[in-house]
């Protein structure tokens, strides 16, 4: 064989193996990523009680007292809703706490180490939390954010994975038209950080909302004409 010949057959082996391992490393990543597990509403405390359990190994000198919000915060709200993780949005997640929820993934194959994290902290909008405790237990109190605040949060980041969170949020909140999302983004977000994609998902989210629902979208436009006769008459009363 030419000396090219057997550079050229040793380069294509090379190619070949480069070929093959990136192909190994792709295969591996997304099988961990369809091994990650998703979890519902009653693992998510199944999960805080064997966290609050961890703690107690150890009991800190006051409980952690945790806000949340993102997905998890709709698996109370919708039967089909899963998450892989709980986002946590106030501060207190200490590195201590940190190595108990490695802990409890430990228990549960497919669970993400980092299945309570503060990732989201950077995603907070100003917004009163408008809070409702979810979880209570010896050493770990859990609140979960109102929905219009984590509406708002999702309708910020703009992600199409949120639009049917966005939806069922929506409905929950009876909102009916475009004015009142782009009001709820206003005050939340300040001006420099409005962005046209916002205004447009919005819409989009909003037309999902009650495409399959019309009749609740009347009662839900009656209801609000309603409320706003109600908050005027108030108003000119005083």
């Amino acid at each position: 064989m030419r000396a090219h010949d057997r550079r050229a057959s040793r380069s294509g082996e090379r190619r070949s193996v480069d070929a093959d391992a990136a192909a190994a490393a792709a295969a591996a990543a997304n099988s961990a990523h369809q091994a990650e597990l998703l979890f519902g509403a009653e693992d998510m405390e199944r999960y805080l009680t064997a966290l609050d359990d961890a703690l107690g190994e150890a009991p800190p000198e006051e409980p952690y007292h945790l806000y949340i919000a993102g997905g998890a915060v709709l698996l109370a709200k919708t039967d089909d809703r899963r998450t892989h993780d709980i986002d946590v949005i106030s501060e207190g997640i200490t590195a201590e706490l940190r190595t108990d929820v490695e802990r409890v993934s430990q228990q549960y194959p497919g669970l993400r180490h980092d299945w309570l994290n503060d990732a989201a902290k950077i995603k907070r909008v100003n917004l009163p939390l408008e809070p409702q405790r979810i979880y209570s237990g010896k050493h770990l109190i859990v609140d979960s954010a109102g929905s219009r605040y984590v509406l708002a949060m999702k309708l910020s980041s703009g992600r199409p994975i949120d639009r049917v969170d966005c939806a069922v949020l929506i409905r929950e909140l009876g909102i009916v038209d475009d004015t009142e999302l782009l009001d709820l983004i206003e005050e939340a977000q300040p001006p420099h950080l409005r962005t046209p994609k916002m205004t447009y998902f919005a819409s989009e989210c909003l037309a999902k909302a009650w495409a399959e629902h019309p009749k609740e979208r009347r009662r839900a436009a009656r209801a609000r004409k309603r409320s706003d006769r109600k908050a005027r008459r108030r108003s000119e009363a005083r």
